[in-house]
């Protein structure tokens, strides 16, 4: 019965992978961009016009993208997707 309980909670603790093990590093993903934070939001300025209040870096579908949160003109939150690597608009929500 000891082993059994021993073997399940070392199974567990080593499925367990650290939260921070599963997401790149904004350093890593930025080494991969080829356009500029600065060029990202004003192609998503573009795309939904307002005020751009918060830009992360991340991926979306496998390909590294910039995440800019813009409040539009009827004061409502919308993020537009900017692929990193292509300049292109990827998706809005």
């Amino acid at each position: 019965m000891k082993i059994m309980i021993t073997g399940a909670v070392l199974f567990t603790a080593l499925s367990v992978v650290p939260a921070w093990a599963l997401f790149e590093s904004e350093k890593t993903l930025s080494e991969k961009a080829t356009v500029s934070m600065v060029e990202a939001i004003k192609t998503a300025e573009l795309q939904v016009p307002g005020k751009p209040v918060e830009v992360n870096m991340g991926k979306d579908d496998g390909r590294v993208v910039y995440k800019i949160e813009i409040i539009d003109s009827q004061n409502k939150t919308r993020h537009v997707y900017v692929d990193a690597q292509t300049g292109k608009v990827h998706t809005t929500k």
